[in-house]
Order: C-alpha cells, then structure tokens, then sequence
C-alpha cells in the first residue's frame, strides 16, 4: 500500500467528483418540470384539504375565497385575482357557485366593468364554522411534513411567488 504524500491529487479528485455531481444535478433538474412537481405538490394538499374541508361544505378554493373577501369589507375581482393569483376567468368560476348559495354578494363598481364582492352574513358564519376543519387539515400536513419543513417551504413560496410576480410585472 502506498503513503499518501502532500503531492497526492485526491483532494482535488473529490472536489473535482463533487463538482461533477453538482452539474449533474443542475442538468437533471433543468430536465424536469418545476410546474409540473409543483402543481402535483398542490394537487394532493389541496385534496388532503377538500377531504378536511367536506363536511363543512366547502373545498379549499371556496374557504380560502371566503376567508380573504370577509377580511375587507369590500373587495373588487380583480384585487381578488391579484391576491390569489388567479386570473378574472377562473375568479369568476370559482365565485359562481358561493354567489348561487348566497355566501357572497357581487354589485357592479363606480366603474361599471368593476365587480366588487362581500362575504354575506351567511358566508361569514360558514368561515367560522369551517374553520376548525380547516385547523385540523393544516395540523395534519404538519404533521405529515414536519413544522421544519413547513416552515421553509413557506419561506420558499412566498419567496417564489413574490418573485414570479415581480418578473412577470417587469415583462409587461
């Protein structure tokens, strides 16, 4: 067996063998679908939620609608969209059936091509009789993922949506 001198190239081997496997890891990832992973991600909470959220009669989307309009007295779709990151389309979609069960009410703006919405007295009650489903919905992905890991996901959400927005604002 030979002695290892201070000659010896391992040490920039493995550096080297590191470097290697970084940019393996760089290709890979530029192989596959961020949308993708993410969007699957969204689709199992989401569906571990809606099953929390049944019995209260909502899905995720319509509490989550509910719980952001009712925290303003009044709000117009399009701040809606904007806070949800929706598009008017599916805002409207989304709203269509909470507006059908008297849980919102719509009127036209000053500016008659502005809706503004508000949480009815129905809908209101409806929020906060969800909202214990909706507490053990986010106990149980807490649970299953850790508080650890929530919390820097979290972090990297909002981190990631800020900056998706701020490209997309500087694009237009």
């Amino acid at each position: 067996m030979q002695a290892r001198t201070g000659n010896d190239r391992t040490g920039s081997d493995e550096r080297g063998n590191d470097e290697a496997r970084n940019e393996k890891t760089r290709s890979e990832l530029l192989t596959e679908c961020a949308c993708f992973d993410l969007r699957r991600a969204t689709r199992a909470i989401s569906r571990m939620y809606d099953d929390f959220m049944r019995d209260a009669g909502l899905n995720i989307t319509q509490y989550s609608l509910l719980r952001v309009i009712s925290r303003e007295k009044e709000l117009s779709i399009s701040t809606l969209g904007r806070y949800m990151v929706m598009d008017r389309t599916s805002i409207t979609r989304a709203l269509a059936p909470l507006e059908r069960d008297a849980l919102i009410h719509s009127r036209p703006g000053a500016d008659k091509r502005i809706r503004i919405v508000s949480v009815t007295s129905k809908g209101r009650k409806l929020v906060e009789e969800a909202e214990p489903k909706w507490q053990q919905a986010q106990e149980a992905l807490l649970e299953t993922i850790g508080a650890d890991r929530w919390r820097a996901m979290s972090t990297v959400l909002r981190d990631t949506t800020r900056m998706v927005r701020q490209r997309a604002d500087t694009a237009d």
